[in-house]
């Protein structure tokens, strides 16, 4: 017979784990990402996603400078150590600039949205002002309400 409150607690266990492991990975690619930025001029960031039934992606990734104007994201890697997180795939190939922004939105989705990509799903940004070392995710959820009205007359 199987022990649900031994299930569940070791289930807890893995969950904190992995939150631990999340926000540890998100911290090591701001630190490896922003000089990156820096170097390359690049003022801001926007990363766009969208999910829903069940799927979900980075749409875009937009570098802007200074004046707002677009401008291609540097075709440079991090350095093995920077980022000491393997990608989903298990590859251990060192992260261009653009997979590591897109990973950073993964993650960042994972630790405080859990679940955007299903049902209705969820869509936003994550935007990155360079120059104040700020990561901001705006998420808007979707969801399919109902306002039912029963009335006797």
């Amino acid at each position: 017979m199987i022990d649900i409150e031994a299930v569940m607690a070791d289930f807890a266990v893995r969950q904190a784990e992995r939150q631990m492991q999340v926000a540890e990975e998100i911290q090591q690619l701001k630190v490896a990402i922003l000089p990156r930025l820096q170097d390359a001029g690049i003022a801001r960031v926007e990363i766009r996603f969208d999910g829903c039934g069940d799927s979900g992606a980075v749409e875009e990734c937009a570098c802007l400078d200074a004046a707002g104007a677009g401008i291609p994201c540097p075709e440079v890697s991090l350095k093995e150590g920077e980022a000491d997180s393997v990608d989903r795939t298990g590859s251990a190939e060192p992260q261009s600039l653009g997979q590591a922004l897109e990973q950073l939105t993964y993650l960042a989705l994972e630790r405080h949205h859990p679940g955007w990509e299903i049902n209705d799903g969820a869509c936003g940004q994550l935007v990155i002002d360079v120059a104040e070392a700020t990561f901001v995710l705006d998420c808007s959820l979707r969801f399919i309400a109902t306002d039912d009205h029963s009335t006797e007359l």
